[in-house]
């Protein structure tokens, strides 16, 4: 049985005093909903998007002489918006690793798949089986939970590497030796969010969560911290079976329900759902200064039609809010790579620059590309051997060259060393604040 997220948050938050130019979208679970039609129409087992500066693996490669990284992403379904950041954040690691010197010595390579979402699992479920096929060195992936969650047994009987940037549900602590992810789990990004709701002056809350692994499993943690900092959760709790289907479309009766329960706030955590949520209640009157929004739905709604104005509105995402010149970097690599695509949301594009870095210098320590020489060396690189620091994959590989093999890689996630159960000993949780219909405006950062 997997393990779970033991108590050991000591949270601070840390004022950045800044904000931060950039409406990040950030999700990392199971998916809810119907893909919209631009999204999905394309879906196939077999979709592939070749990551540019860096060759597309054959399955005749051999991984113990050549780094192959499977990408198991998001590129259909409604996760989709979180696609762009992940693809950008792996391929540039990529290209960056390939012009370090690649590998043992040789350039890496990839095979890019489509994760799809849970409402679609046919396409993740083919894609997993394509690129254990070919024989990858380790798959990064998926940012869904649930889609993860349907995987990796068939993952886990091949004895490949998984390494998530965005899992984040408390159930995959320790759910195998082949399973690691960067991301803090969902009861870091509870605790901070329930006790900023609670910070704000609201302490009756009504949360609309759907009935899903990621929102039943966070809307747990946010329960715990609310109650925890004195305060009531008065709809949607933990065993009044008040969660709504993830294929609902119509939310008139389910925020006419949590309206009459007289909050103080209303956490919606939800995914592609919350495009209908909004609407209703703005039809209701709610204030939406008094709305919250989790990692699954911290969206841009600028463009969605019927969306109120959000200003106001709060929510939080795990991960590190990424530098600029991070965010230039990778929309450059993106406009070049992806026919002049452009990022909109950086949510987790940190945290899949790192884990592909991680798992290259765990190959490039074991000396070949091999899932098992990648495995037993993901903890040291990531610090728990208290190794000698180093900040990229060319300064690392620079002491691996010169005989230092225990090494700790500080990357841009900003995580602490990854512990037994495979989760980041310690990591960020950002809360940002709408201004219209985006989360334009970066408050703090809490580290748990």
């Amino acid at each position: 049985m997997p393990g779970y997220l033991r108590p050991r948050r000591a949270l601070a938050v840390v004022a950045i005093g800044a904000t931060a130019a950039i409406a990040l979208a950030a999700c990392s679970s199971s998916s809810g909903g119907s893909p919209s039609a631009s999204t999905t129409s394309s879906a196939s087992a077999s979709s592939t998007t070749a990551l540019a500066a860096v060759s597309t693996c054959s399955g005749s490669e051999d991984n113990s002489k050549t780094f192959k990284l499977g990408t198991f992403l998001p590129l259909t379904g409604s996760l989709a918006s979180l696609g762009p950041a992940a693809v950008a954040g792996s391929g540039q690691a990529l290209s960056d690793i390939a012009k370090a010197g690649g590998v043992n010595g040789t350039a890496p390579c990839v095979i890019s798949t489509d994760s799809s979402d849970t409402d679609h699992p046919t396409i993740g479920q083919q894609n997993i089986k394509k690129l254990l096929a070919d024989k990858v060195s380790a798959i990064l992936g998926a940012e869904s939970s649930g889609v993860t969650e349907s995987v990796l047994k068939t993952v886990d009987a091949q004895s490949t590497v998984m390494f998530s940037p965005a899992n984040t549900d408390d159930a995959l602590t320790g759910a195998s030796k082949w399973y690691f992810r960067d991301a803090p789990p969902n009861a870091v990004e509870g605790n901070a969010l329930g006790q900023q709701i609670v910070q704000d002056g609201n302490s009756k809350v009504g949360i609309l969560v759907f009935n899903d692994p990621y929102g039943t499993n966070l809307r747990n943690s946010i329960q715990k911290a609310v109650e925890g900092a004195g305060g009531s959760v008065v709809y949607g709790a933990q065993g009044k079976n008040q969660e709504f289907p993830s294929t609902e479309t119509n939310f008139t009766s389910e925020v006419s329900s949590v309206i009459g329960t007289k909050p103080d706030a209303i956490v919606i955590d939800a995914f592609d759902q919350t495009a209908q949520i909004l609407p209703a209640l703005a039809s209701a009157g709610w204030d939406m200064k008094k709305v919250y929004f989790v990692d699954g739905n911290l969206n841009d709604y600028t463009a969605t039609k019927g969306v109120p104005d959000l200003t106001g509105a709060k929510g939080s995402t795990q991960g590190v809010n990424p530098s600029d010149a991070l965010k230039a970097q990778l929309s450059a690599w993106y406009a070049k790579n992806q026919n002049g695509g452009k990022i909109s949301a950086f949510g987790y594009a940190a945290e899949s620059y790192d884990a592909v870095v991680i798992m290259a210098l765990a190959a490039q320590i074991a000396g070949n590309s091999t899932p098992a020489g990648i495995q037993a060396n993901i903890l040291p690189v990531t610090g728990s051997t208290n190794g000698t620091s180093c900040k990229t994959y060319a300064d690392c590989l620079a002491l691996i060259k010169g005989g230092n093999k225990n090494i700790h890689y500080e990357g841009y996630s900003g995580i602490g060393a990854l512990n037994a159960g495979h989760d980041p000993s310690s990591g960020y949780i950002s809360i940002y604040q709408y201004v219209g219909k985006a989360p334009s405006k970066f408050l703090n950062s809490v580290k748990g």
